[in-house]
């Protein structure tokens, strides 16, 4: 009776242990936060996975992990196929560049009022300038308010440096072929 006595209240204390509690939500969110790491270097992206993770956690074991070591199979993958859930929610709003996304991108920059004001034979030129430049700098898109919002700022820069090289290199042509004609 003592034995049985002794066994009933550690397994009590190791429920208590396990239960969910803002200890533990902690604990494991900072351990979803970190796996994120490894999948996207985004803060917002790392915060929903990791808040995702732990909804479904919580979903998959309501009376807190006590029995994640004593897995099933079928537990294990139910596990497995929520990081992989959780980990669509960011990645569906990644902006690869793909090429119909680009083709999309200078489409949107052929309509800039700056490209109406450009010579014909400069305006493709500039927008393949602006086209780099922004791939270059969001190599995966700016799908999330805080890409969006650095995009914005941004793309003022690119327009401006893209518009200079541009006013440049012509400037310089014509002064070459000015030269020419003049001797």
């Amino acid at each position: 009776m003592i034995t049985c006595n002794k066994c009933q209240q550690q397994k009590a204390r190791q429920q208590a242990q396990q239960e969910w509690g803002p200890e533990l939500d902690t604990r494991m969110k900072n351990l979803f936060y970190q796996q994120a790491s490894r999948l996207t270097t985004d803060e917002y992206e790392k915060n929903e996975y990791a808040d995702c993770c732990l909804d479904k956690m919580k979903e998959l074991f309501p009376n807190g992990p006590a029995g994640a070591a004593l897995m099933t199979d079928s537990m294990q993958a139910a596990a497995l196929k929520m990081g992989a859930d959780c980990a669509k929610v960011f990645k569906k709003n990644q902006n690869i560049w793909t090429p119909d996304v680009d083709k999309q991108l200078r489409l949107q920059f052929y309509s800039l009022p700056e490209v109406k004001l450009l010579p014909k034979e400069t305006r493709e030129e500039y927008v393949n300038c602006l086209a780099f430049k922004i791939e270059d700098r969001f190599p995966t898109g700016f799908s999330t308010d805080s890409g969006k919002k650095e995009f914005k700022k941004f793309n003022e820069k690119a327009r401006t440096s893209c518009l200079k090289l541009i006013v440049n290199k012509y400037q310089k042509a014509k002064k070459i072929k000015l030269d020419t004609i003049a001797k």
